[in-house]
């Protein structure tokens, strides 16, 4: 279900599922609205006044709390700054663990675009594993995931992959999306 964070950006409420997802979308969102602060700082910052501070508390907290599926809801009501909130969201739901890693792993260089899928799909969900996996402290250089990436694509692009790779000693990720975007417009 999606959110309106009040920005005119929407995000989903988080379920307890891609924490990592979330926590980027959630952070964006407080830098919108100028209150990212409080998930920074867990006492006042010197360039606020107590009462600016205590509203700019106030404010994110139940910014994040709008932000969160009743199912998750509840077990972080009783915190009573954004910054144990955060915390305690942290310590939930971005476990480490190495079956997740596994799994992950797993769907990275197992996945495999089909050949009715749009492109723009497969990147997303590429993005979102990579994305989980850096919350797990798995960080692959550019190169690689690039590499990842057109290896992941069907075989009816197996040329356009052969000829991209050849015609770039270094590959990085960003260049590569746009390479697979603008071909599967064609």
């Amino acid at each position: 279900m999606a959110s309106t964070s009040g920005t005119g950006v929407e995000i989903r409420k988080f379920d307890g599922k891609n924490f990592a997802l979330w926590k980027e979308m959630m952070q964006d969102v407080l830098i919108i609205r100028r209150q990212v602060e409080a998930i920074r700082h867990n006492e006042k910052p010197a360039s606020m006044t107590t009462e600016e501070w205590r509203s700019t508390d106030e404010i994110a907290r139940s910014t994040i709390r709008m932000h969160l599926a009743e199912n998750v809801y509840f077990s972080m009501a009783k915190e009573t700054t954004t910054f144990s909130l955060w915390e305690k969201l942290h310590a939930v739901y971005e476990k480490k663990s190495s079956s997740l890693k596994l799994i992950l792993i797993k769907q990275l260089f197992n996945m495999k675009m089909k050949e009715t899928d749009p492109a723009t799909s497969h990147i997303n969900t590429f993005s979102r594993v990579l994305s989980e996996l850096s919350s797990q402290g798995i960080n692959f250089e550019e190169e690689v995931k690039a590499l990842a990436l057109l290896s992941s694509l069907p075989a009816s692009w197996e040329v356009f992959c052969t000829t991209y790779a050849n015609s770039r000693p270094i590959l990085n990720l960003d260049e590569t999306i746009g390479q697979v975007l603008t071909e599967d417009i064609r």
